[in-house]
C-alpha cells in the first residue's frame, strides 16, 4: 500500500516591517549619536590646537629671554612685516601650523617685548611684563586667525583738533565739534556757507600707491536732509572721484565707505560730502567722525589706538597724532 503523502503545513506567520515612526526614531538617534561625536571631535581638535599655540608662545617667551641673557638684557629687535624677520636666528619661525607676531622696544626703560603665537583660531601670547602664556594677542597683533590692520589717518576721531582736515571748497566750512561724537569726545562739524559751487563736504589728503586698492569708511551724522556720502580721488590731481553710497537719514549715526585703486602714486584726496551733482542750502550741516582708511576692499569696524580691542597707536608717546594698528574684525 502506498503511503499518503501529505504536503507539510504551511504556517501562516504575522510578519510586518518598521513603521514609519520607528524608522523616524532610529534615524533621530542616530543623528544625535552622530552630532555628539562630532562636537566631541572639534571640541578635542580645539583644545589640541589652543595647547599647541599656548606651548608655542611659551616657548618662544623662553628663547627670548635666553637671547637677552646674552645680549645685556635687550631683545631681539623687531623686523619685518610680522616683526620675527631676526627670531629665525634663535629658532622662532612660523610653519605651517602655527605663525608668530613680535614687537620689542630696547629704547624704554625697562626694555619691552611681546610674542604672539597663533595657530589655526587660538592665540596665546607672553611679554616682558605677562609672564604666563595667556589666551589672546599683544597689542597691536592679529587675534585668534584675524589678521592686524592699519587705520593709516592720524587723528581719525578729531580728538586733537581739526588738523589735517580741510573744506572741500569755498562753499563749506569745517570745525571740531563736541557738540556730537560717534567715538571719543568729538567730531567734525561740515557746513554749507554759500551754493557757489553746490558741494558741502571735508577733505584729507593721504598717501597711496597706484595699483594698490584702498577702502574709506566713517560715520555722518546729518542735521539737514540734503544726503551726505562719502568719495576719493583715483589720481593725484583730483580729476577723477569715485563716489560711495549716500546717507540720507536725518538724526542719527550712518556709516559710509567707498573702495577706490588710485592710477597715480602721491597724495589723493579722501571726502566726506554731499552727493555729486548736489547743491547744498546755506547752513545745511552734518558731522563726519571714527574714519577709517586702510589697505584692501574690507571695510572694518572702527577702531584707533584708543579705543581698546587690542588696537595700539603705532607711535605710542604721540596718540591721536600717529597711525593705529590692530585686529581688523569687520
Amino acid at each position: 500500500m502506498w503511503a499518503t503523502l501529505q504536503s507539510p503545513k504551511i504556517l501562516n506567520e504575522n510578519r510586518r516591517g518598521f513603521t514609519i515612526v520607528e524608522l523616524l526614531i532610529v534615524v533621530v538617534v542616530i543623528a544625535i549619536l552622530a552630532a555628539i561625536t562630532i562636537v566631541s571631535y572639534n571640541g578635542i581638535q580645539n583644545r589640541a590646537k589652543a595647547s599647541a599655540a599656548q606651548q608655542a608662545s611659551s616657548q618662544a617667551n623662553k628663547k627670548i629671554l635666553l637671547y637677552a641673557l646674552d645680549n645685556a638684557d635687550s631683545y631681539p629687535e623687531a623686523s619685518g612685516t610680522s616683526g620675527i624677520d631676526n627670531l629665525s636666528a634663535i629658532g622662532i619661525t612660523n610653519t605651517s601650523g602655527t605663525s608668530y607676531q613680535y614687537s620689542a622696544n630696547n629704547s624704554l626703560n625697562p626694555k619691552t617685548f611681546c610674542i604672539t603665537a597663533t595657530v589655526s583660531n587660538f592665540s596665546y601670547y607672553q611679554s616682558s611684563v605677562v609672564a604666563k602664556s595667556t589666551a589672546g594677542s599683544c597689542p597691536g597683533h592679529g587675534l585668534n586667525g584675524v589678521a592686524s590692520i592699519t587705520n593709516l589717518v592720524v587723528n581719525p576721531s578729531v580728538e586733537l583738533n581739526a588738523g589735517g582736515f580741510n573744506n572741500n571748497n569755498a562753499s563749506s566750512s569745517v570745525a571740531r565739534s563736541t557738540d556730537q561724537s560717534y567715538s571719543g569726545t568729538a567730531s567734525l562739524l561740515v557746513t554749507s556757507v554759500n551754493t557757489n559751487s553746490g558741494y558741502n563736504g571735508v577733505s584729507r589728503a593721504m598717501n597711496v600707491v597706484a595699483g594698490k586698492t584702498y577702502t574709506l569708511s566713517g560715520w555722518v551724522y546729518l542735521n539737514t536732509a540734503y544726503g551726505a556720502g562719502i568719495a576719493a580721488t583715483t589720481n593725484g590731481a583730483g580729476t577723477s572721484v569715485k563716489q560711495g553710497n549716500v546717507i540720507s537719514t536725518t538724526g542719527s549715526w550712518q556709516k559710509t565707505s567707498v573702495t577706490f585703486t588710485p592710477t597715480t602714486t602721491g597724495n589723493a584726496s579722501i571726502y566726506f560730502i554731499t552727493p555729486s551733482g548736489s547743491t547744498a542750502v546755506a547752513n545745511s550741516s552734518f558731522y563726519t567722525d571714527a574714519w577709517m582708511f586702510t589697505e584692501g576692499t574690507d571695510t572694518y569696524q572702527y577702531n584707533d589706538g584708543s579705543t581698546g580691542n587690542n588696537w595700539v597707536w603705532d607711535t605710542p608717546t604721540a596718540p591721536h597724532a600717529s597711525t593705529s594698528t590692530g585686529p581688523g574684525f569687520p
